[in-house]
């Protein structure tokens, strides 16, 4: 009897443990993320924000030294304000040679000249105004922020260190909002804006999302899709990198 009834208790509890699904793994991950590179050759004057530290979107985080481009702003400013007085002067002189012409007192070739010095004038202003703009592109460039509030999670180049335009300076995330990134069973697909409900290590809490995103491609060896829920973060109790488990029901 003994001997019949082990292999039968034995098979049965492989049995219940081959049906019973496995716990899905979850990993969080920024909402978003970005590394900013320098858009002008300069050196690196300030980090206004440290690893770790809360900004605002649109906040300055870093200063690059604008002398340099600050000087070019000014010639380019007073360049186009001397090629908007020569455009008025020239529009002017046309403005009179034609009322010589139209009394008969000025020839046709002079008002010509005088049309065509006016149509450089203008043009040489718009060239002018266009290079001061430029200037104040660059310039604005020496101020660095990200349209997004987020924490700067890495720095690549500290102060006081010339960079070249393209250079990565830092890197940064949006933590306000996770991702929780997940496979789940072909067979148990979801749906975008489902709820979901997790547990996360070192978190009693339930956490709940909705999935914010569902790949359109099945992994074939896993039999599993890749998911991703979105979770809101603003009291910044989660952490970007926690893993837990999905816990439908709970």
């Amino acid at each position: 009897m003994k001997k019949v009834f082990l292999p039968v208790l034995l098979a049965a509890m492989f049995s219940v443990a081959a049906v019973e699904p496995r716990p899905v793994k979850v990993v969080l991950f920024p909402f978003r993320e970005a590394e900013i590179a320098a858009k002008v050759d300069g050196t690196v004057k300030e980090y206004k924000f440290r690893v770790g530290e809360r900004f605002k979107a649109g906040e300055v985080l870093v200063l690059l030294d604008d002398t340099r481009y600050r000087i070019d702003c000014e010639r380019a400013e007073a360049s186009a304000q001397d090629a908007k007085i020569q455009a008025e002067f020239a529009d002017e002189s046309y403005v009179s040679q034609k009322k010589l012409f139209d009394e008969n007192f000025q020839s046709k070739i002079e008002l010509k000249r005088r049309e065509a010095e006016s149509a450089s004038a203008n043009a040489r202003t718009k060239i002018a105004d266009a290079n001061y703009l430029e200037a104040k592109l660059l310039l604005g460039y020496c101020f660095l922020n990200v349209p997004f509030d987020g924490k700067i999670e890495e720095v690549l180049c500290r102060e006081h260190e010339t960079v070249r335009a393209g250079q990565p300076l830092f890197k940064v995330i949006d933590d306000g909002k996770l991702l929780a990134v997940m496979n789940v069973p072909v067979s148990a697909p979801r749906t975008i804006g489902t709820e979901l409900s997790f547990r996360f290590a070192g978190h009693p809490d339930v956490v709940k999302g909705k999935v914010f995103e569902v790949s359109p491609r099945a992994d074939h060896r896993s039999g599993t899709i890749e998911i991703k829920a979105l979770i809101d973060n603003s009291d910044g109790k989660l952490t970007a990198g926690l893993t837990g488990v999905l816990t439908d029901g709970e």
